[in-house]
């Protein structure tokens, strides 16, 4: 058998096949976690005795420094200064003691961060008593002598704390994961469910109103049909036309008084600067001219157009010669006896038919109801449009969650398979 595996090579083992429910995957975890890091985890122990061993070595040389004598030839200059920086260096020391503390957990992730801490404060403390070490060192050769070899065999201690760990640091990184992704699939899978319960009644809602909606428009369908409201429509036909005819009288007064435009706000300008005051009355022309407001109909404005006539032809107003003439044609056209007359008595004989027909529209019984059903019908359309909307949001929020549970699942078994080398099927 061995000469046939010199020959062939032993069959590459593969890894082994686990199948697993999403549900049991956690408590998976824990376990097989416990027997691929024991080895790590019996180090880390092991290694936090011999840590806290040598803190208290560190302790012990921190207080025999504290008692040491200076020798008998040391001038009292130099012993104060040595007193001063023994001082410092045994506050350092004690800095290190107090804020070191060894976890009880052997948790590979809190053993690194106790690592990278520890280091830091070792470091700072030491480089925040260099001076004074060389003081210590000087008078104080044997207390520094075990100082120095407690220190020393701390950063030993953690450096061998460390070193598996960062050998297994890719796996433990992806290990430290896997439960923030379970939690993440977790819960976009109760906001899929939370989703799915919100979006049928949505649906359900939805569909009631379509229903109403369908009643209310039936029974405008069998009002459109009755004789009353056949007449309430042309009622209303004929008030839309006398509507878009008074706004038609509006727009031809807008154009008959355009081209005064000009003249207007130069009037209105030098007014207000004081060069040519105008009158109250004519004050209020400016303003109702320069508006278009059909209540120019109202107003005898023959005298303010003689007014501005003479502004204009003794030129007060500084038109130029081509709008001068083209002014001018156009009060003649305002200031004769017939035109604006006919356009208030047109406008007039508009709005007495529209009075007349709008009090015959809204007194009709069938009219007033046809108004409520058409404003149901809009307000349930509006209801049902807003509810399209929000299910809009909602299948897409419930498509990106079921997206983010897919790309957890390949980030997830791969994973996995890194950190426990096994080929595992997670069933979700």
């Amino acid at each position: 058998m061995k000469f046939i595996e010199r020959l062939f090579g032993t069959k590459e083992e593969l890894p082994q096949q686990v199948s697993l429910e999403f549900s049991d995957l956690t408590g998976w975890i824990e376990t097989e976690s416990d027997q691929i890091f024991s080895e790590l985890r019996s180090h880390i122990q092991r290694m936090y005795g011999e840590i806290r061993g040598v803190l208290e070595e560190l302790d012990d040389s921190n207080v025999k420094l504290v008692n040491a004598k200076f020798g008998e030839k040391v001038f009292k200059r130099v012993a104060k200064a040595g007193a001063s920086n023994r001082d410092n260096l045994v506050k350092n020391l004690n800095v290190i003691k107090d804020r070191t503390v060894v976890p009880e957990d052997t948790d590979p992730a809190k053993a690194f961060k106790f690592y990278t801490d520890t280091r830091a404060l070792l470091t700072s403390s030491l480089e925040n008593a260099m001076r004074s070490q060389q003081y210590v060192k000087a008078l104080f050769p044997e207390a520094y002598k075990d100082i120095f070899a407690s220190l020393k065999r701390f950063e030993e201690l953690l450096e061998e704390l460390v070193a598996p760990i960062n050998e297994k640091m890719d796996e433990l990184e992806a290990y430290s994961k896997l439960p923030v992704m379970i939690g993440q699939m977790q819960d976009a899978k109760s906001g899929i469910e939370s989703k799915k319960v919100h979006i049928l009644n949505l649906e359900n809602k939805r569909g009631l109103l379509e229903k109403d909606k369908e009643a209310v428009t039936l029974k405008l369908k069998d009002l459109e049909e009755s004789e009353e409201l056949v007449h309430a429509n042309e009622l209303e036909a004929r008030v839309d036309a006398l509507k878009r005819q008074i706004h038609d009288v509006d727009s031809q007064l807008s154009d008959l008084f355009a081209p005064l435009s000009k003249a207007l706000s130069r009037m209105e300008k030098q007014d207000e600067s004081g060069r040519h005051t105008l009158s109250s009355d004519s004050r209020k022309m400016v303003k109702l001219l320069k508006s278009k407001s059909a209540q120019l109909l109202d107003e005898d404005i023959n005298p303010f157009l003689a007014e501005l006539r003479v502004m204009i032809e003794d030129g007060s107003l500084g038109l130029k010669q081509q709008n001068v003439k083209k002014t001018l044609d156009q009060i003649d056209r305002l200031a004769g006896p017939e035109l604006l007359t006919s356009m208030k008595e047109q406008r007039m004989s508009y709005f007495s038919e529209l009075d007349t027909l709008s009090v015959e529209l809204e007194g009709l019984e069938v009219y007033r109801e046809k108004t409520e059903i058409e404003m149901l019908v809009s307000e349930k359309q509006g209801m049902i449009d807003s509810i399209g909307q929000e299910l809009d949001v909602e299948r897409r929020e419930s498509a990106r969650l079921n997206d983010d549970i897919e790309n957890l699942k390949v980030q997830l078994n791969s994973d996995l398979n890194f950190v426990f080398r096994q080929d595992i099927e997670v069933t979700y």
